[in-house]
């Protein structure tokens, strides 16, 4: 009596959610239990219930789960099935920036990582990812991907040449001439270019080579002193501050030869030989080109006897300083 009275009342009881399940409008009167696993960003929750709901569209209403059509679920919408275990991915937007493209993307997984690979987006050593690989996103935020690669390119750059200057004691002072006029050199460098989505955007040399040295440019300069008088240039080696006096050897008291042998006459000067020596040929100015060929006990450093033809210019000359130019 008590085993029909408990099979009794198991049959109301499924003929009453039958019932139940019919006024509703549920398709199948089998009752039957159902795991329903929802991932998210957040974390994972399970839900667990009985129902006599077979399609999947319903049972994720009865879960509470918004049937999104991005989101990833492990049976169609429609199938229909019963004892069910459904997991169900919340498909989140999130964008995407590379280097040619900035797009929104419904991603089921959460790690950066995963997100690209499910793109194709294969990266290289040197790319920057941003955020992390490693980092999970929520809805709205954004991926990063910055390409970045290496090129090498070879300039070539002329070295310029320098100007040397050299004396040349065979110019005039005042005077230059190029003896070498030169030539650049040439340097090979070699640098190593970053790129960042197509933008050069820093460079460092790796190499730097002179395949050929320049040559100076060879200016000579004179060295050479000179005045001109008459028309004449003549060169000379340096020029003295001496005092000067005039003389003229009168027959009285004077033989009319010099030191050295030569008559005493306009042109012939007296020195002393420690200072100019005889021989040297000589330019005053006021007086004329001479040569020093005579000396005198008088004529001691820095003073020069002058010689002329007469008392009176001898006499008009005087004592004066003078400007002695040693010619060469």
């Amino acid at each position: 009596m008590a085993i029909w009275k408990m099979q009794g009342l198991r049959m109301w009881l499924l003929g009453a959610l039958a019932a139940t399940a019919i006024g509703t409008g549920v398709v199948g009167t089998q009752l039957h239990y159902v795991t329903v696993t929802y991932n998210r960003p957040g974390g994972t929750h399970t839900t667990k219930f009985w129902t006599f709901r077979t399609r999947v569209r319903k049972l994720l209403a009865e879960a509470k789960i918004p049937a999104n059509a991005h989101n990833r679920v492990s049976l169609g919408l429609n199938h229909k099935n019963g004892h069910m275990n459904l997991s169900v991915k919340q498909a989140i937007p999130v964008w995407v920036r590379t280097a040619h493209r900035h797009f929104e993307y419904w991603a089921t997984d959460y790690k950066v990582r995963d997100i690209l690979s499910a793109l194709k987006i294969h990266l290289t050593s040197m790319d920057i990812v941003k955020p992390a690989l490693s980092d999970k996103l929520a809805a709205g935020d954004k991926i990063d991907v910055i390409r970045r690669w290496l090129s090498s390119k070879t300039i070539t750059t002329a070295l310029p040449f320098a100007t040397q200057y050299k004396p040349d004691p065979s110019l005039y002072k005042g005077h230059n001439q190029v003896s070498n006029p030169g030539k650049s050199g040439q340097k090979v460098t070699t640098v190593q270019i970053l790129y960042q989505n197509g933008k050069a955007v820093s460079q460092k040399t790796v190499k730097s080579q002179v395949i050929q040295a320049p040559q100076n440019r060879v200016v000579l300069y004179g060295t050479a002193q000179v005045i001109s008088r008459g028309g004449k240039v003549v060169q000379f080696s340096r020029k003295m501050t001496m005092v000067s006096t005039g003389y003229w050897p009168s027959p009285a008291w004077s033989s009319g030869y010099t030191a050295t042998g030569i008559k005493a006459q306009y042109g012939v000067v007296a020195v002393d030989p420690a200072v100019i020596p005889l021989g040297t040929h000589l330019y005053i100015p006021g007086y004329g080109f001479a040569i020093a060929a005579d000396t005198g006990s008088a004529i001691i450093g820095d003073r020069i006897d002058l010689c002329f033809n007469s008392g009176w210019q001898a006499i008009n000359w005087g004592v004066q300083d003078v400007t002695v130019y040693i010619l060469n």
